[in-house]
């Protein structure tokens, strides 16, 4: 309720799934998550749990991943 009236951010615990799992399904439902970009890189770290890694191993390893340039032109 408080995602739909506005509300961006919140004080929580990052490393709590279910917490992470909300906040990211209701930014894709309010279309703040531009073509569920966010959404389906997390969907990766629920996978990696589901295969028995904790969340908190399954985000860092998800957040190495993905640091650094991807795609797009080649910088000067």
């Amino acid at each position: 309720m408080a995602i739909g009236a506005g509300m961006t951010s919140a004080i929580m615990n990052p490393v709590r799934q279910m917490e992470m799992e909300a906040i990211r399904a209701a930014n894709f439902l309010m279309n703040h998550d531009a073509n569920g970009g966010e959404w389906i890189r997390f969907a990766k770290v629920l996978e990696a749990v589901e295969a028995g890694a904790t969340f908190a191993e399954a985000s860092a390893a998800a957040s190495q991943a993905t640091s650094g340039r991807r795609g797009g032109r080649r910088a000067r």
